[in-house]
């Protein structure tokens, strides 16, 4: 898989990212959004980089990016509301400059808080995924309303997604939903390759059917 250091505007800030690459024309597209900036999340997060990996053997370019104030993206940390102008600027670079299909919007971690709002409102968007979204931390009702094609995993031993909370929040959505709770996985170990592959896989299999 190669990569492509791009960057894009977003309100107020100019977003470092690098975007996968194929000679194969793809399926769809997956933006990736990264853990919490303040403690040490950015683009080569180890979640993000398998996510970017998985969306490659599946045929899915991929975006992933710095938000605001990591790394060469110019800005600062807004607390979540200023990255989802970062989203909002990587659909636009994907959708409208690139032309991509199916774009998907994946956020881990903080990256869901970040992510999956503009995703849920924006209708470019097919669907969504959620590793770890961080229940304990921020509220996630704006989900409950969301049509789209939604796949959330999280682990049985997440302190910060804990899969109680994750399985309430779960029934309170509209289909078509899938949940994975993965077995002795806490919020920092969701980099092994064979506990993510095949659930994100096949999620993208089914968005590419749609």
């Amino acid at each position: 898989m190669e990569e492509e250091r791009i960057y894009f505007k977003a309100k107020g800030a100019k977003i470092e990212g690098l975007l996968s690459l194929d000679k194969r024309p793809p399926k769809g597209s997956v933006i990736i959004c990264h853990p919490h900036p303040l403690f040490g999340g950015d683009m080569d997060n180890t979640v993000v980089v398998a996510i970017t990996r998985i969306a490659a053997m599946w045929d899915f370019t991929s975006l992933r990016f710095n938000f605001r104030g990591v790394g060469e993206s110019t800005g600062t940390f807004g607390g979540g509301t200023s990255e989802q102008k970062d989203v909002k600027g990587a659909i636009d670079y994907l959708g409208e400059g690139r032309k991509l299909p199916v774009i998907l919007v994946a956020g881990y971690s903080f990256g869901a808080i970040a992510g999956l709002p503009v995703g849920a409102h924006d209708e470019r968007v097919r669907g969504l995924i959620g590793v770890a979204p961080p229940l304990e931390m921020f509220d996630f009702g704006f989900l409950r309303n969301c049509p789209k094609p939604k796949l959330f995993v999280c682990g049985d031993r997440d302190t910060i997604c804990p899969s109680s909370k994750m399985e309430e929040l779960f029934e309170t959505l509209s289909e078509p939903k899938w949940l994975r709770i993965l077995p002795g996985i806490d919020h920092f170990c969701y980099d092994r390759r064979g506990l993510l592959e095949r659930v994100i896989g096949d999620f993208l299999e089914r968005i590419a059917q749609l």
